[in-house]
């Protein structure tokens, strides 16, 4: 085990030049990777979009599927 650790250590202290290219792909690779398994460990897992307090308002483009106008009754010239 020591003898690993030993090489492990050989490899980091070896200095290698990055371009900032790299350096940035690595960096975006890290954070989204961070974000995707955060997600997946979190304990929330769903998600409500609204305050869910009881509006019930409607559109009026058939928010109860009813119409008033008849097919073909177009309030515009063709």
């Amino acid at each position: 085990m020591q003898e690993k650790w030993k090489e492990l250590q050989v490899i980091l202290e070896e200095m290698k030049t990055i371009k900032k290219r790299e350096y940035f792909l690595m960096l975006a690779v890290c954070v989204l990777s961070g974000l995707v398994v955060g997600m997946l460990v979190s304990p929330r897992k769903q998600v409500m979009v609204g305050s869910n307090n009881g509006n019930n308002n409607r559109s009026s483009k058939g928010g109860c599927g009813e119409c008033d106008c008849e097919e073909g009754d177009y309030d515009w010239e063709d």
